[in-house]
């Protein structure tokens, strides 16, 4: 019985790694400062008007780089994007600049839920060329996520038990 309840430990182990190690909830915890930046950090259409890039990426409905308008505030580059998805976790948004603003930060950390609430613009940032914002599904949602692999996990499992008890 001991060796049936090591493999059903083993098998336990194996596929919750695999179940996480996928989360999109890893941020670089240090920035290099040996990195490539892009050519491009302004661009104009044939009538003149000024785009940037930004890039965002996690849990949002249409997640990639987009070209937007120059001074567009954080409010309507989440609208472009669709928004954010049901659990994504709008109170730790991160933005990466490309180069370190004149405080010398090169992250900083949002709360799009204080906005939501009161409506409160103070608090948001300006918009630079070729930021990336990085929008984390919160725990639980991912939690939730992943209740059916669990639920055919512990069947499996149980299962398994079930045909070795008769033996």
């Amino acid at each position: 019985m001991m060796k049936h309840y090591l493999v059903v430990q083993i098998l336990c182990l194996f596929c919750l790694q695999k179940m996480f190690a996928n989360s999109n909830n890893f941020i670089p915890s240090n920035l290099v400062e040996d990195y490539q930046v892009s050519s491009e950090r302004y661009i104009s259409d044939s009538g003149g008007k000024i785009f940037i890039n930004v890039n965002v990426w996690g849990f949002v409905n249409n997640p990639g780089s987009h070209q937007v308008f120059d001074g567009i505030d954080i409010i309507t580059l989440f609208s472009i994007v669709g928004g954010p998805k049901p659990g994504a976790n709008i109170k730790d948004i991160k933005i990466l600049r490309e180069f370190p603003d004149s405080d010398g930060k090169i992250m900083h950390k949002i709360n799009l839920h204080n906005f939501l609430k009161e409506g409160n613009r103070s608090s948001l940032i300006n918009i630079k060329p070729n930021d990336t914002f990085i929008v984390p599904q919160k725990f639980s949602s991912l939690i939730l996520d992943k209740v059916g692999t669990i639920n055919t996990i512990l069947s499996l499992i149980n299962l398994y038990l079930q045909v070795n008890r008769g033996n």
